[in-house]
Protein backbone atom coordinates (compact mmCIF):
# COMPACT_ATOMS: atom_id res chain seq x y z
CA UNK A 1 0.00 0.00 0.00
CA UNK A 2 1.32 2.85 -1.11
CA UNK A 3 1.45 5.79 1.84
CA UNK A 4 0.64 9.47 0.57
CA UNK A 5 0.55 13.04 2.00
CA UNK A 6 -0.57 16.15 0.47
CA UNK A 7 1.86 18.93 0.20
CA UNK A 8 0.08 21.15 2.86
CA UNK A 9 0.14 18.14 5.49
CA UNK A 10 3.95 18.45 4.33
CA UNK A 11 4.56 21.97 4.39
CA UNK A 12 2.81 21.49 8.02
CA UNK A 13 4.91 18.10 8.61
CA UNK A 14 8.35 20.39 7.44
CA UNK A 15 7.32 23.17 9.95
CA UNK A 16 6.47 21.54 12.84
CA UNK A 17 9.62 19.29 12.20
CA UNK A 18 12.63 20.62 10.78
CA UNK A 19 14.54 17.50 11.12
CA UNK A 20 11.84 15.52 8.59
CA UNK A 21 13.79 14.10 5.65
CA UNK A 22 12.70 15.22 2.18
CA UNK A 23 14.18 13.42 -0.33
CA UNK A 24 13.57 15.17 -4.15
CA UNK A 25 13.84 12.50 -6.34
CA UNK A 26 14.34 14.74 -10.00
CA UNK A 27 16.99 15.37 -12.05
CA UNK A 28 19.88 18.05 -10.49
CA UNK A 29 18.54 20.51 -13.13
CA UNK A 30 14.93 20.06 -11.69
CA UNK A 31 15.99 20.84 -8.26
CA UNK A 32 17.99 23.93 -8.82
CA UNK A 33 15.29 25.36 -10.64
CA UNK A 34 13.60 25.18 -7.45
CA UNK A 35 12.59 23.29 -4.53
CA UNK A 36 11.43 22.58 -1.41
CA UNK A 37 13.76 24.22 1.45
CA UNK A 38 13.82 21.44 3.61
CA UNK A 39 14.29 18.82 0.51
CA UNK A 40 17.56 16.92 -0.23
CA UNK A 41 18.00 15.94 -4.21
CA UNK A 42 19.06 12.19 -4.85
CA UNK A 43 18.02 12.25 -8.20
CA UNK A 44 15.49 8.54 -9.22
CA UNK A 45 17.73 5.94 -10.45
CA UNK A 46 20.99 7.79 -9.68
CA UNK A 47 22.52 4.46 -7.58
CA UNK A 48 21.05 1.02 -7.19
CA UNK A 49 17.91 1.02 -4.96
CA UNK A 50 19.26 -1.29 -1.58
CA UNK A 51 21.78 1.46 -2.20
CA UNK A 52 19.35 4.18 -1.80
CA UNK A 53 17.90 2.21 0.74
CA UNK A 54 20.52 2.52 3.25
CA UNK A 55 21.09 5.91 2.43
CA UNK A 56 17.61 6.89 3.02
CA UNK A 57 17.81 5.02 6.24
CA UNK A 58 20.52 6.48 7.60
CA UNK A 59 19.80 10.06 6.99
CA UNK A 60 15.99 9.63 8.31
CA UNK A 61 17.13 7.60 11.90
CA UNK A 62 13.68 6.52 12.32
CA UNK A 63 11.74 9.22 11.44
CA UNK A 64 9.72 9.00 8.04
CA UNK A 65 10.70 9.78 4.71
CA UNK A 66 9.29 11.86 2.35
CA UNK A 67 9.72 11.67 -1.18
CA UNK A 68 9.08 14.27 -4.25
CA UNK A 69 8.76 14.24 -7.74
CA UNK A 70 7.07 16.67 -9.96
CA UNK A 71 3.84 15.22 -10.25
CA UNK A 72 3.48 12.69 -7.50
CA UNK A 73 4.25 9.54 -10.16
CA UNK A 74 7.80 8.56 -10.01
CA UNK A 75 7.53 8.96 -5.99
CA UNK A 76 4.70 6.52 -6.05
CA UNK A 77 6.89 4.10 -8.39
CA UNK A 78 9.84 4.55 -6.19
CA UNK A 79 7.60 3.74 -3.15
CA UNK A 80 6.25 0.34 -4.98
CA UNK A 81 9.87 -0.49 -5.63
CA UNK A 82 10.81 0.20 -1.60
CA UNK A 83 8.00 -2.13 -0.94
CA UNK A 84 8.85 -5.40 -2.70
CA UNK A 85 12.22 -4.56 -0.94
CA UNK A 86 10.72 -4.63 2.52
CA UNK A 87 10.71 -0.85 3.25
CA UNK A 88 7.54 0.47 4.13
CA UNK A 89 8.44 3.39 6.52
CA UNK A 90 8.22 6.23 3.48
CA UNK A 91 5.57 8.37 1.76
CA UNK A 92 4.92 9.57 -1.47
CA UNK A 93 3.95 13.50 -1.96
CA UNK A 94 1.09 13.43 -3.79
CA UNK A 95 1.26 15.97 -6.76
CA UNK A 96 4.59 16.72 -6.30
CA UNK A 97 6.38 20.39 -6.64
CA UNK A 98 3.37 21.17 -9.32
CA UNK A 99 0.95 20.95 -6.53
CA UNK A 100 3.75 22.37 -3.81
CA UNK A 101 3.83 25.28 -6.33
CA UNK A 102 0.38 25.77 -7.34
CA UNK A 103 -0.42 26.09 -3.50
CA UNK A 104 2.70 28.55 -2.80
CA UNK A 105 4.40 27.34 -0.90
CA UNK A 106 8.29 28.36 -0.10
CA UNK A 107 10.49 27.63 -2.69
CA UNK A 108 14.99 27.54 -2.45
CA UNK A 109 16.59 29.15 -5.55
CA UNK A 110 13.96 29.23 -7.72
CA UNK A 111 15.15 31.77 -10.54
CA UNK A 112 13.88 34.69 -11.49
CA UNK A 113 10.90 34.19 -14.80
CA UNK A 114 12.78 35.35 -17.36
CA UNK A 115 16.05 33.78 -16.65
CA UNK A 116 14.42 30.14 -16.04
CA UNK A 117 14.41 29.83 -19.39
CA UNK A 118 16.96 27.30 -20.35
CA UNK A 119 19.40 28.25 -23.39
CA UNK A 120 17.79 26.42 -25.79
CA UNK A 121 14.16 28.07 -25.06
CA UNK A 122 16.33 31.45 -25.49
CA UNK A 123 17.95 30.14 -28.59
CA UNK A 124 14.75 28.63 -30.05
CA UNK A 125 12.56 32.37 -29.53
CA UNK A 126 16.26 34.75 -30.40
CA UNK A 127 15.76 32.22 -34.01
CA UNK A 128 12.17 32.90 -34.83
CA UNK A 129 12.68 36.74 -33.45
CA UNK A 130 15.65 36.84 -36.16
CA UNK A 131 13.30 35.26 -38.55
CA UNK A 132 10.77 37.41 -38.10
CA UNK A 133 12.97 40.59 -38.24
CA UNK A 134 14.75 39.73 -41.65
CA UNK A 135 11.10 39.04 -43.11
CA UNK A 136 9.77 41.79 -42.28
CA UNK A 137 13.26 44.09 -43.24
CA UNK A 138 12.89 42.14 -46.45
CA UNK A 139 9.36 42.83 -47.48
CA UNK A 140 9.69 46.96 -46.27
CA UNK A 141 13.09 48.00 -46.74
CA UNK A 142 15.14 45.53 -49.20
CA UNK A 143 14.91 42.18 -50.42
CA UNK A 144 18.50 41.66 -48.87
CA UNK A 145 17.37 41.65 -45.42
CA UNK A 146 15.93 38.03 -46.08
CA UNK A 147 19.31 36.53 -45.76
CA UNK A 148 18.74 36.66 -42.17
CA UNK A 149 15.99 33.79 -42.08
CA UNK A 150 17.79 31.36 -44.48
CA UNK A 151 21.13 31.99 -42.74
CA UNK A 152 18.83 31.28 -39.44
CA UNK A 153 17.37 28.31 -40.99
CA UNK A 154 20.39 26.92 -41.84
CA UNK A 155 22.53 27.54 -38.51
CA UNK A 156 19.06 25.32 -37.03
CA UNK A 157 19.87 22.41 -39.78
CA UNK A 158 23.62 22.28 -39.08
CA UNK A 159 22.50 22.91 -34.92
CA UNK A 160 20.02 19.29 -35.23
CA UNK A 161 22.79 17.60 -37.61
CA UNK A 162 25.86 18.17 -34.96
CA UNK A 163 24.43 19.19 -31.98
CA UNK A 164 26.78 22.63 -31.86
CA UNK A 165 24.24 25.65 -31.98
CA UNK A 166 26.13 28.55 -33.54
CA UNK A 167 23.85 30.90 -32.30
CA UNK A 168 24.08 30.04 -28.73
CA UNK A 169 28.08 30.52 -29.16
CA UNK A 170 26.89 33.84 -30.35
CA UNK A 171 25.55 34.74 -27.27
CA UNK A 172 27.99 32.98 -25.32
CA UNK A 173 25.88 29.79 -24.26
CA UNK A 174 28.56 26.67 -24.34
CA UNK A 175 25.74 24.22 -22.85
CA UNK A 176 23.23 23.85 -25.17
CA UNK A 177 20.99 22.47 -22.73
CA UNK A 178 20.97 24.48 -20.20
Amino acid sequence: MIKTVSVYELSEQLESDPEAVLIDVRSPQEFEQGHVPQANNIPFGSMPLMHMLAEWSREAEGKPIYFICQSGGCSQHLLDELAQAGFYSAQSVAGGMVAWQALGLPIKNKVAPLTAVPNQRWMQLSAGLLVLLGCGLGLGVHKGFFVIPVVVAAELIFAGITGWYGLGAVFGWRDRDH
